[in-house]
């Protein structure tokens, strides 16, 4: 029932984002009456979503039962005094939540019967409400490995407003799953808690979501609002004509675009039919874009030392494949002429692996060392480049190679978590059930506190008793 009682969290909430965001200036409404409204196109959606075939009877059934009961309990809702006129971007922001919308609506309709959530709305609602994230926030800490749990708190985090915790934990998401949706998703919780503004990070987000998956419609959306943001209405105007243009005909958000844009364009004094349409990863840097695609493939640390992490390199279309492959060799070229270029090399040792090249790994990470023999990173990023073919649950001792790397960490910085961790992982495989278990202690209380590695390391010490 948790999965329900959180779909429709966010459902709910979804509404009361839009709401503020899209309300007249200087107008009287009645909330009931638009959460009626937003309820019905609910039942709509189901509709379509029996037509799809993604629902069958039964599932359409109790859904239309469930948004039935959320219409009577609406109507029961008292009139409300509008606020004073929102400030203009907060259109922005309502497109940004439109467009969210039909991702949700697959998942929400396929969660069917509601007695918790009934329980929840005789209860008091907000209280009960904060109970059940709580409840979630649990079960994740518990654990962290579970995706579809750590999704749905972050989901939840967005539409209730709390978007440091959703951008918190949305890092969480990317480390088990870095795909071209949740990259998205974790741009949009930066934008909404920077006030629509789209900052560097959030930036970064969305190029790596588009260098996966091109159609990826949000983070299009957002880089035409950066060009808002740079005093760039036309290239703003470009990227929202090539996505309404490429948008379905149905789709809820697209006249809302249409008409921020021509609100640009009036702004900016220009027609907008006199620009030409242009996708917005046209307007990233080709080197930015290889970049990205590397940054996005490649898995972070404590991916690619946990159990179970995804192959970047599987990940990757031919294609793709072949860009990054195009831009390594460029990059290893360049580094030639310029030897100095610490970032460089890490960046091509990260590049190596993706591409599973470990032995090109190796000479870029050690020519980085070189650079920098105190800091831990080239070794750190080493590390994790051989734990991708390291499968944690075997038998099998770890490769002298990962243990080694391991200790020239440590030499550096005894409290390394993750180096600490693989050591205590390497004691473990040969039988050392005294040593593994200090070195995963050590590990444990050496790691940030919502690192995905904690519910590893208690299942591994539970194992060692």
């Amino acid at each position: 029932m948790i999965w329900l009682m959180f779909a429709l969290i966010a459902l709910a909430a979804t509404a009361a984002l839009l709401w503020p965001l899209l309300k007249k200036p200087a107008a009287a409404y009645d909330r009931a009456a638009y959460d009626l409204t937003v309820f019905q196109d609910q039942l709509k959606e189901v509709d379509r979503e029996v037509a799809r075939g993604v629902l069958n009877d039964a599932e359409a059934a109790a859904a239309r039962l469930e948004i039935q009961r959320r219409i009577l309990a609406a109507s029961r809702t008292p009139f409300e005094p509008a606020p004073a006129s929102p400030p203009p971007r907060r259109a922005l922001a309502a497109i940004a939540v439109a467009l969210a919308v039909p991702l949700l609506a697959g998942g929400i309709y396929l969660q069917v019967g509601t007695p918790d959530l009934a329980a929840a709305e005789a209860n008091g609602g907000a209280a009960e409400i904060e109970k059940m994230v709580a409840q979630l926030a649990a079960k994740v800490a518990k654990t962290p490995n579970d995706i579809e749990a750590v999704a749905l708190l972050a989901r939840t985090y967005t539409r209730l407003g709390r978007f440091a915790d959703a951008v918190t934990t949305y890092k969480q998401v990317l480390a088990l799953e870095p795909d071209a949706f949740n990259f998205s998703s974790y741009g949009e919780a930066i934008v909404f808690g920077a006030d629509g503004r789209v900052n560097k990070e959030a930036h970064d987000a969305f190029v790596k979501a588009l260098s996966l998956d091109r159609s990826e419609f949000r983070s299009r959306f957002y880089l035409g609002l950066e060009h808002v943001d740079k005093q760039q209405p036309k290239d703003a105007i470009a990227v929202w004509k090539e996505l309404t243009a490429t948008a379905p005909a149905d789709a809820p958000w697209r006249e809302m675009v249409n008409e921020q844009m021509a609100g640009v364009a009036k702004e900016a004094k220009v027609e907008t039919s006199t620009i030409l349409p242009k996708h917005a990863i046209d307007f990233v840097a080709p080197e930015e874009l290889a970049l990205a695609r590397v940054q996005a493939s490649a898995p972070p640390m404590a991916v690619a030392i946990r159990p179970n992490a995804p192959s970047a390199p599987g990940q990757m279309s031919p294609e793709a494949a072949k860009k990054v492959e195009e831009m390594v060799a460029g990059l290893a070229t360049r580094l030639e002429k310029s030897p100095d270029d610490y970032n460089g090399w890490l960046m091509l040792g990260r590049s190596y692996t993706v591409l599973k090249n470990y032995d090109g790994a190796k000479k870029a990470y050690d020519k980085a060392s070189d650079l920098k023999p105190g800091d831990v990173e080239p070794k750190l990023q080493y590390m994790a480049s051989l734990m991708t073919t390291v499968d944690p649950e075997s038998m099998a001792a770890l490769p002298l190679s990962v243990t080694e790397a391991a200790i020239a960490i440590l030499k550096i910085n005894p409290k390394q978590p993750e180096a600490l961790y693989v050591s205590g992982l390497g004691r473990a495989k040969v039988g050392d059930k005294t040593g593994a278990r200090t070195l995963l202690i050590q590990a444990k209380e050496a790691m940030p506190a919502d690192s995905p590695l904690k519910a590893d390391i208690d299942r591994r010490l539970e194992a060692l008793k």
